[in-house]
């Protein structure tokens, strides 16, 4: 691969990174490059290592996906190059982007990892991320890697349905109207 095309690879990985709010995976940003036709995997992970090896983009890695966005240094590097992108190749990764937003978004939402802990058992974090804000980031203890192994699968496709099962129950009205009424006791004294 030219070094010009490595160079334009990179740059359409920030100008990407750059168009979105929350970090986009691995496959997402190699799927972008094929469905466009634009080059193949191998040349999006070369890209990608260049990218991260010069801390231009951010690497997050989890046991099964990796993550990526753009340092502050990555930001300042695409906003003065943007325009070295064609109106073209802009064009078409904003309407990738737009037509994948919502699937995007799902995907690297929802977070949970597995590890062993010192005491022998397993420990699943599972996180609900907007943005870089952790909206919930809850660890849970299981006694084997088959449970943190399903527990980090679950919490992948219920996620959802667990943080407004927990917001409602810890958010019900009469809750708070009591701690509301609590705190007006005791700011009265």
């Amino acid at each position: 691969m030219s070094q010009q095309l490595n160079t334009l690879y990179k740059l359409m990985t920030m100008y990407t990174l750059s168009r979105v709010e929350f970090a986009l995976t691995n496959s997402q940003i190699a799927n972008l490059f094929l469905d466009l036709g634009y080059t193949n995997y191998f040349n999006v992970q070369y890209a990608l290592g260049d990218l991260v090896d010069s801390g231009l983009v951010h690497e997050e890695s989890y046991p099964d996906y990796r993550y990526y966005a753009l340092t502050q240094s990555g930001r300042e590097s695409i906003d003065a190059l943007r325009s070295s992108l064609s109106a073209s190749i802009r064009s078409d990764i904003d309407e990738y982007l737009k037509k994948n937003r919502l699937e995007f978004r799902e995907a690297v939402s929802s977070r949970s990892e597995y590890y062993r802990t010192t005491d022998g058992d397993w420990a699943v974090r599972c996180r609900v991320m907007e943005h870089t804000t952790a909206l919930i980031d809850l660890t849970l203890i299981v006694p084997n890697e088959t449970q943190a192994k399903a527990v980090s699968l679950e919490w992948k496709e219920r996620c959802q349905e667990v943080y407004a099962l927990i917001m409602r129950k810890l958010t019900q009205p009469d809750r708070i109207d009591r701690i509301t009424e609590e705190d007006s006791t005791i700011s009265g004294i």
